[in-house]
């Protein structure tokens, strides 16, 4: 009697441990983590993906003593650490957008975005829909069902340290982001870069012209056409983002 108690805390214990991992990974990740999924779609689904990888982690033997909290600790930061990394692609698309939109003049313009549930520009919502329909269309939601899955292969469930270096690529990947945003917005930045020095010499040249009054049209008519010629550059460029998170993300869990 006292055995079958026992192991039933045990299996009790392994499964709240699973579930932590997974609630709080799909909390903080990409796609799932949107206001517009529904909180009981979310628990409701954690607890679909635990019970799908409770049957692969009964190796594991668990008792409530004083590593318990650890343990629980343990899980809960590894699952919002690897649950974040797989945001930097949208992250690194909104910076980009960002500095597109500042750079053509229409950083104010700004509406209610419903994925997010803040405030953002219209060209951060566009670009954002098209990283959504790129992640989709390749997968993504299932790479994220894996790579949690694959955690638990990677960092086992009774594990009771950790290596500091998995922190320090974490940061570094993080110094990633602005250089992404950066390549992302390069057309865009750069071309209004060439309108605003020819504008510059062409009011020098021609005193006449109403510089200021012109240069905010031209700049806006050639920031878009730029935009729309260099889409497949961007849609390329977002491909190779989530490839880098992935190969990012395996290599953060095998660094712990």
């Amino acid at each position: 009697m006292l055995q079958n108690f026992l192991m039933n805390e045990s299996l009790i214990i392994l499964f709240i441990l699973i579930l932590l991992r997974v609630s709080s990974f799909l909390v903080s990740s990409s796609i799932f983590s949107s206001i517009q999924v529904p909180v009981h779609v979310k628990i409701l689904f954690s607890v679909c993906v635990s019970l799908l990888l409770f049957e692969s982690q009964k190796k594991y033997s668990f008792q409530g003593d004083g590593t318990l909290i650890f343990l629980v600790f343990k899980e809960v930061l590894i699952g919002l650490s690897l649950g974040m990394l797989t945001r930097f692609f949208f992250h690194a698309i909104a910076m980009g957008s960002e500095l597109t939109s500042m750079s053509l003049g229409l950083n104010a313009a700004s509406v209610f975005n419903p994925a997010s549930g803040i405030n953002s520009n219209l060209i951060e919502q566009f670009q954002g829909v098209l990283a959504v329909l790129v992640f989709f269309s390749i997968q993504g939601h299932h790479l994220l069902i894996a790579g949690i899955s694959q955690s638990f292969d990677i960092i086992p469930l009774d594990l009771v340290h950790f290596k500091l270096g998995g922190v320090k690529d974490f940061i570094f990947w993080t110094k990633n982001l602005f250089e992404i945003a950066i390549k992302i917005s390069a057309p865009v930045l750069c071309s209004i870069f060439l309108v605003n020095l020819s504008m510059g010499v062409l009011g020098r040249a021609v005193p006449q012209i109403n510089v200021f009054v012109t240069s905010f049209q031209v700049t806006v008519v050639v920031g878009f056409l730029v935009l729309f010629v260099s889409m497949p550059l961007f849609l390329n460029e977002m491909l190779q983002v989530l490839d880098l998170t992935q190969t990012e993300f395996t290599k953060f869990m095998r660094s712990l």
